[in-house]
């Protein structure tokens, strides 16, 4: 990571193990990060009040408040509406269980017990996408003040201009995120036949297409709310 600004992720399970486990896979490979630890869901949202998180590593299974409810709430706070989320479960249930993920926000699902490699492999994604949107922000920001003002007026004078175009480009999210996640839920399903079949070569196609459309789901739900 060679960003000043430390990534920040928010690691949610009732499972101190757990907890310790990801702490210290994270903090081992990825130097500039910042990991907040938090044993409920209720601990979770109390956190996310006082610290800007980045990412959320987040169980399903958990007492008083599981997963899905604490996802809930998170998406209620315009704050961290947008906050990537990352689901821990012990096995996939069924593709209303993981449709009902992705509608809270989930970008992708790990399955317990969790491979080592497979979970440095999409954390160092998302701290990709996020380290560039970081940076975009810092360009932003350090643009010269008479620039800034040009950009400001600029926008001003064309503000109603682009009112119909947010529509557009609003439906054109739902229509792209109803689709990703239909691909990825069909993928979810053939991959199940294809794996009580033997078809291991199969599988792993089907693997390989459910995280592209994971992936290509966080790009479009990121670049699209950029431009509203």
């Amino acid at each position: 990571m060679s960003q000043e600004k430390p990534i920040s992720i928010l690691i949610v399970d009732d499972n101190k193990n757990n907890l310790l486990s990801l702490r210290t896979l994270i903090e081992t490979y990825f130097e500039n990060t910042k990991v907040i630890e938090a044993n409920s869901g209720i601990l979770a949202l109390s956190l996310i009040l006082k610290h800007t998180v980045d990412l959320i590593i987040l169980d399903i299974q958990m007492p008083q408040m599981d997963g899905f409810e604490t996802a809930k709430m998170i998406q209620k706070r315009k704050k961290t509406q947008h906050v990537p989320i990352v689901f821990m479960t012990a096995a996939y249930k069924s593709s209303e269980f993981q449709k009902q993920g992705f509608d809270l926000g989930a970008i992708d699902y790990l399955t317990k017990p969790i491979e080592n490699q497979e979970l440095r492999d999409k954390i160092e994604t998302y701290c990709r996408l996020i380290e560039d949107k970081q940076h975009q922000k810092t360009e932003e920001s350090t643009l010269p003040h008479s620039i800034a003002d040009l950009v400001t007026e600029a926008h001003h004078s064309l503000q109603a201009d682009v009112t119909f175009e947010h529509k557009k480009i609003a439906h054109l999210k739902s229509k792209l995120q109803i689709l990703l996640n239909t691909i990825i839920n069909r993928s979810l399903m053939v991959e199940q036949v294809l794996n009580n079949l033997g078809q291991k070569n199969l599988v792993n196609d089907m693997k390989q297409i459910e995280s592209d459309s994971k992936h290509l789901l966080y790009l479009v739900d990121n670049v699209l709310n950029s431009v509203d």
